[in-house]
């Protein structure tokens, strides 16, 4: 019995030893369950400090009968336009400013204005683009329509991917 009462003294003892001393230092404060310290979640929606300074356009590619136009946004507005038509045998770059209203959905055509530096000279162009059905003369369906006036040339209609933030 003397040697039970033994090891169960030593077992405890041990025990005992080789728990972790209690810290002398205050244990942290469980983390705040309040909303203000979590962050933000990503907003899918263009933000208020954006609104005003975004075109709905931030890149769009476009082609038709014997033309085809790129357009990337460069920021306020801006966007840089590459057109090349008459069957590729008249090309030319040049720049179209959005001012319609940001943020706000677009019901009816897009529209950019601007200038297109051709070989005779710098011409005035207006791009406008639907959203609506339109299948490309290869059959490849198409999520916009496009229209590109440029002065002194026909009127150029086509099909269109305009990319979405």
């Amino acid at each position: 019995m003397r040697l039970h009462a033994f090891t169960l003294s030593l077992i405890v003892t041990l025990i005992a030893c080789s728990a972790p001393a209690p810290s002398a230092e205050p244990a942290p404060a469980p983390p705040s369950s309040t909303a203000a310290e979590a962050p933000p979640a990503p907003s899918p929606k263009v933000s208020a400090e954006m609104a005003g300074r975004v075109s709905p356009v931030p890149a769009f590619m476009g082609l038709g009968e014997h033309f085809n136009i790129r357009i990337q946004s460069v920021g306020d507005m801006r966007h840089d336009v590459e057109l090349t038509w008459a069957m590729g045998q008249k090309s030319a770059q040049g720049v179209l400013m959005y001012r319609g209203a940001p943020g706000v959905p677009h019901r009816g055509p897009i529209a950019l204005d601007g200038t297109l530096d051709t070989a005779e000279g710098a011409k005035p162009i207006r791009v406008e683009i639907v959203t609506g059905p339109c299948t490309d003369e290869a059959d490849r369906p198409h999520p916009q329509r496009v229209t590109v006036t440029l002065e002194g040339e026909t009127t150029l209609h086509g099909c269109g991917d305009l990319a979405v933030y």
